[in-house]
């Protein structure tokens, strides 16, 4: 019994960490869409840049109509020619407005969120066939 839970759990943990990849990335690629179909293009303010490897995103801010001041963070890139200061071109969620991409950044950002669905729901599958055969071979 002992060792037909320890194949339990090695066989859960990946799946379990691959659900929590889809799930995050349905969530963000659906915060993106929404942002390009009702989303309200404006103007704001390269904060700062952060690197990490060979990819930089950028802090922005911006305000609202109503003079309201929100912070974002760009989808990471290869490169941006911004820097502190640089006025950039952002959409905003007027439902959400916490929620903001760079204009630049917006179609890249759902192109790459749609390829890492493309590839982990296959895997998730595999992995859930798997499990449930082996879950049937050990409990019949």
């Amino acid at each position: 019994m002992a060792s037909q839970l320890i194949l339990l759990l090695i066989l859960g943990v990946p799946s379990a960490a691959l659900v929590s990849v889809a799930v995050h990335t349905v969530r963000t690629l659906r915060a993106g869409l929404r942002l390009k179909t009702s989303g309200i293009s404006t103007n704001g303010q390269c904060v700062s840049l952060a690197w990490r490897e060979d990819e930089v995103s950028v802090r922005f801010s911006y305000a609202l109509p109503d003079g309201t001041k929100h912070e974002a963070d760009s989808f990471w890139m290869s490169r941006t020619s911004m820097c502190p200061g640089t006025t950039v071109s952002l959409v905003y969620d007027p439902a959400s407005p916490e929620s903001a991409e760079l204009t630049e950044c917006l179609e890249p950002g759902i192109r790459f969120r749609r390829r890492v669905l493309l590839g982990v729901v296959p895997v998730l599958v595999l992995f859930a066939a798997f499990d449930t055969i082996v879950l049937l071979a050990l409990f019949l």
